[in-house]
């Protein structure tokens, strides 16, 4: 289950990709679903890098240039973390579980990415995310999913 800061980096780049191109999310569907798979199956021994990448590598489609970054392995050189904290993985998951749910609704995907696309930077680089968190996902509340991340939230 554990991710490094860099699988959270590349989960950042996922949700801006659908943001821009919510049409495109039915060809991921699948391996959104392996990742959500991955994020809530218990920590097992030892760290894999790149394992976003793996898990979207054989879904990639050709024509989808900004999402080319999955076919390069990273080379970690610095800053290396394990991200250990298990409420966030709630927070991933439950984000990309409201867009498999959803996806067939391109304005409320678009919106819900829109919100939630620096989820996962806030995640691996703030000691305290909670309150940027709720401010981002503000507007997808209020007119999609009140209890959207609430209980997630509350369990950090």
């Amino acid at each position: 289950m554990y991710l490094l800061n860099y699988d959270f980096y590349d989960l950042h780049a996922l949700i801006t990709f659908f943001r821009n191109n919510t049409a495109g999310f039915s060809r991921y569907k699948s391996s959104i679903e392996q990742i959500v798979q991955y994020i809530k199956a218990p920590a097992a021994n030892g760290i894999e890098p790149n394992t976003i990448r793996k898990i979207l590598r054989p879904y990639f489609d050709d024509n989808d240039d900004a999402l080319s970054w999955v076919l390069v392995n990273n080379a970690y050189t610095a800053n290396i973390s394990i991200i250990k904290t298990e409420a966030y993985y709630l927070i991933l998951s439950s984000v990309f579980e409201e867009m498999i749910k959803l996806y067939s609704d391109e304005q409320r995907l678009y919106l819900l990415c829109d919100a939630s696309h620096n989820i996962p930077l806030i995640l691996a680089d703030v000691k305290k995310p909670e309150k940027a968190i709720k401010e981002m996902v503000r507007d997808y509340r209020k007119q999609y999913n009140k209890n959207f991340l609430v209980n997630e939230l509350k369990s950090i």
